[in-house]
């Protein structure tokens, strides 16, 4: 079987990729479920999402040194809104400390340095308390499923009725047909037992099914452990 390519990886058209080696960490990240590819329209370019809030439009993505050391940076100053220049808080507030320490003459010459990088900084927060919600809601919701799930028979019941009928069997034999109708009961006993607790499995595999399907739109896009093809 071939290795699959960047783009068949990302899922996006081979226009949009950044060149490599840009692009081999951009596959690295979505590959370990750090960040996942958000398609727009037919003519913008796709963003990478990071679970750390951040949001790079992918063409633009660079793996370049910064005072955190290689990181996914967007190439340009990420003006746009809904992007950002770093992949999280902390790249943000690194750059800020490394400026203040190595360059604190440009704070001083353009107080307003910093503006866009703190934008960025709160959008990411706002992201990722969004994120929090989808979590509590998704919980919350797999609570509330598992409450319903109905409790089955007491499978001692089965249990019992069985001893009973082979008791009756193995030491009365020359009484069958006397025991009939007791053996009989015995006997729907036994069955009553197994059919509910096939109602009760078949109840329980839908809310499974409800669960998995929670589970799938928590997930979204992203790449999670055992899914990464």
């Amino acid at each position: 079987m071939s290795e699959r390519t960047p783009d068949e990886i990302l899922d996006v058209n081979r226009k949009w990729l950044p060149p490599s080696p840009h692009v081999d960490k951009v596959v690295e990240m979505v590959q370990n479920g750090s960040a996942h590819i958000q398609k727009r329209g037919h003519h913008e370019a796709p963003l990478i999402m990071f679970e750390d809030g951040g949001v790079i439009e992918l063409p633009k993505a660079r793996y370049e040194e910064t005072y955190r050391g290689m990181q996914l940076v967007a190439g340009d100053e990420a003006a746009d809104m809904g992007v950002t220049k770093f992949r999280d808080v902390c790249g943000c507030v690194d750059y800020i400390k490394g400026v203040l320490k190595d360059d604190p003459a440009s704070v001083q010459a353009d107080p307003h340095k910093f503006d866009q990088l703190l934008d960025h900084a709160l959008y990411m927060i706002e992201r990722m308390y969004k994120r929090e919600d989808e979590y509590r809601k998704f919980l919350a919701d797999v609570i509330a499923l598992c409450a319903q799930a109905p409790k089955g028979p007491d499978p001692k019941m089965a249990l019992k009725a069985c001893d009973e009928i082979r008791f009756l069997l193995h030491n009365h034999p020359e009484d069958t047909v006397k025991y009939t109708e007791l053996l009989n009961m015995l006997a729907e006993d036994v069955r009553h037992v197994a059919s509910k607790q096939e109602k009760v499995l078949g109840q329980r595999k839908d809310i499974a099914v409800k669960v998995s399907s929670l589970y799938k739109d928590v997930k979204g896009a992203r790449k999670w452990d055992g899914e990464n093809g």
